[in-house]
């Protein structure tokens, strides 16, 4: 059965296609509020994020693991969250608010972690979290020089995976970097071109912002 032009996930979804803030949606499409708590109430039950799960269940044969992050402009918005939420990765840098998203993904583009940081914390500090938890024996993972430091190439060697991370130009210890194998990085770069929509962000809370990257996941997967 088609959903109703003004049903909760179709409303959600014109805002994450469009980029836009909830105060944009057209009020002849219904009250934009009891849209928005129904979305928050849907990103507390961990809603999309079972739908993506289930998505890439069938994934375990996979052989590259991508890891890499992008910055997200923090709309004026997005600013004033209350103190009861605590901190909603926001951070501040010479471009202005911002926030980082942090992803892990395969090769077929399938995002299997996702976390958020203020703009200004360095990509290799959230890495660990990032892999913990994903089989990575026999994988190969590959990354940016952003992601070259001892910590995370142990982590990888001690849970079987290989790395394909160039060294950075201050290396004393060279690794073996396999550079054909490194032009397959193009995919973690296509995610973030295809989920471009959540580029800019407008919602207070970490939360709902961390929702729409995985609705934004889940819906290239169609």
């Amino acid at each position: 059965m088609p959903y109703k032009s003004n049903s909760p996930i179709v409303l959600i979804l014109w805002i994450l296609s469009l980029g836009a803030a909830w105060s944009d949606l057209p009020p002849h499409f219904g009250n934009g509020n009891s849209i928005y708590h129904k979305f928050r109430l849907w990103c507390a039950n961990d809603v999309f994020e079972n739908i993506l799960q289930t998505l890439v269940a069938d994934t375990e044969k996979y052989l590259l693991v991508e890891i890499d992050s992008i910055f997200c402009k923090v709309h004026q918005h997005a600013a004033g969250a209350r103190k009861k939420y605590g901190k909603q990765a926001i951070g501040v840098s010479r471009g202005g608010k911002n926030t980082k998203v942090h992803v892990l993904i395969n090769e077929r583009m399938q995002l299997l972690k996702v976390i958020l940081t203020s703009g200004q914390v360095h990509d290799s500090e959230p890495a660990l979290a990032l892999l913990s938890g994903i089989e990575l024996g026999g994988k190969k993972v590959l990354a940016d020089k952003a992601y070259s430091c001892e910590q995370i190439r142990c982590y990888l060697q001690e849970h079987g995976a290989g790395a394909c991370i160039p060294d950075k130009v201050n290396f004393r210890l060279k690794h073996t970097f396999d550079a054909e194998l490194y032009k397959q990085r193009n995919i973690v770069e296509r995610f973030f071109q295809r989920i471009k929509n959540v580029s800019t962000r407008y919602d207070k809370l970490a939360l709902c912002f961390l929702n729409f990257v995985l609705l934004a996941a889940c819906v290239i997967h169609f």
